[in-house]
């Protein structure tokens, strides 16, 4: 679902921040799965699979509603592949700047804002704590910036990870 279009779930997502209860919340969801299921869109042990309450947290979070509101505006970017060309020094100091690396990845999403763009990246790993999520993956985060701010001429004014083992976010400039 998080890679989902955000334009079909709810119909209204603001109307539903201010009224649905998580309990009303998550039998849209239910339905809304079972719907992608239907239409094999989400193979159905996926959806056996997935923690439905953990959604349901993420679904009334505010990355979720400024998300949700990129989307509206036509400014939410998904699953954005890149490949990145940096001086080989920069991985190791000892390797020779002039020689160059290719790092290739997909950004999980990004999305503008008035004041610049925010990229998000979602994690399943179990960590003890939001900061020890942020070290193992600052280096990483980095890079999308550096490929995201390349490819869209737009500065990066925040980088976001969301932690669904923990249910929180952690976030920095």
């Amino acid at each position: 679902l998080v890679g989902s279009d955000f334009a079909t779930f709810p119909e209204s997502y603001a109307v539903y921040r201010e009224s649905l209860d998580a309990t009303a919340l998550k039998q849209r969801l239910q339905e809304y799965l079972l719907t992608m299921v239907e239409q094999l869109r989400l193979p159905e042990e996926y959806y056996g699979a997935l923690n439905q309450n953990k959604l349901v947290h993420f679904l009334q979070s505010e990355l979720a509603y400024r998300m949700w509101k990129a989307e509206r505006a036509g400014a939410l970017y998904r699953e954005q592949p890149f490949v990145l060309g940096i001086a080989a020094n920069r991985l190791k100091p000892e390797f020779p700047s002039e020689e160059k690396v290719l790092i290739q990845g997909i950004v999980d999403v990004y999305f503008e804002e008035e004041d610049g763009l925010v990229i998000v990246d979602y994690k399943t790993d179990r960590v003890e704590s939001l900061e020890q999520l942020k070290e193992r993956y600052r280096t990483q985060l980095d890079y999308y910036e550096e490929a995201i701010e390349r490819l869209t001429g737009n500065k990066v004014k925040e980088k976001i990870m969301y932690s669904f083992a923990l249910a929180d976010t952690v976030s920095w400039k």
